[in-house]
């Protein structure tokens, strides 16, 4: 991840934590709901108890998966490379007197992660498009897990990558085999499955389990509206192929993947 990358986060923080509210009281009344239903099947079958159980948020952004965890019992470590971003979770983490560990870490590397810590490593969507090197990314998630350990994550499917989003039709903006980097602000990566996969597996991890999927109404990440208000408002038509032709593809993957 650049400096670059790690600055525009940080100058972003103050008003990407604006409207976190309406995402903290969605999980107060159901900490489940800060994992696509999906996402939570796959939890939840690894781990039927996550009382108890020590759980690694990289990249943890927002930090509603960090708080859904903690709420749910887990002993939450949430990591980020932008100090910022760990600040503003940490303010709210101490309003609700929420016993969380937050550790400013490059996800790639967690050099201040102890060896065989943890039950379970978790990244949500948005997180490997900063990651200009998913092998070692793996590696350190693979180190830090406890052996049959798993690492559980949703992302941007990289299938809808290669396509224009900005406006209803679907235009082809770039070749699906290139993977960049693409450098505006910040350097992204559009990785391909294939890119993830043999990481993974090179990294020693087997698959147990793998979603393509589409966003729900009432998600906390709704992909296609603002907040759920605008979704009802609009009788949430936009998940409809028939009226929107981005939902007639999977907008996210996810997976479960266990340490050897």
């Amino acid at each position: 991840m650049s400096n670059g990358t790690q600055d525009m986060w940080n100058s972003r923080s103050d008003d990407y934590f604006d409207d976190i509210q309406v995402g903290i009281d969605m999980i107060l009344d159901n900490p489940e709901r800060a994992f696509p239903s999906l996402v939570w099947k796959m939890i939840s079958t690894a781990f039927p108890d996550l009382r108890g159980r020590r759980v690694l948020v990289a990249s943890s952004g927002d930090n509603i998966a960090a708080f859904g965890f903690h709420l749910l019992g887990a002993d939450v470590t949430s990591c980020d490379f932008a100090e910022r971003q760990l600040v503003n979770a940490k303010k709210i983490a101490d309003m609700y007197g929420w016993n969380i560990r937050f550790l400013q870490q490059n996800s790639m590397y967690l050099e201040a992660i102890e060896n065989e810590d943890y039950d379970l490593v978790y990244t949500s969507n948005g997180v490997h498009v900063w990651i200009p090197d998913l092998s070692e990314m793996y590696r350190n998630f693979n180190r830090v897990l406890k052996p049959g350990g798993q690492y559980i994550m949703f992302e941007t499917h990289p299938f809808i990558r290669p396509f224009d989003d900005s406006g209803s039709e679907i235009i082809i903006d770039k070749p699906y085999e290139d993977v960049g980097p693409f450098i505006s602000n910040a350097t992204e990566f559009a990785w391909r499955i294939q890119d993830i996969f043999n990481a993974l597996f090179d990294a020693g991890f087997n698959m147990r389990h793998m979603e393509e999927f589409h966003p729900e109404r009432g998600d906390w990440d709704d992909w296609f509206y603002n907040n759920e208000a605008e979704g009802l408002a609009d009788a949430y038509r936009k998940h409809d192929w028939k009226q929107n032709p981005w939902a007639a593809l999977p907008q996210w993957i996810g997976f479960s993947v266990v340490k050897q």
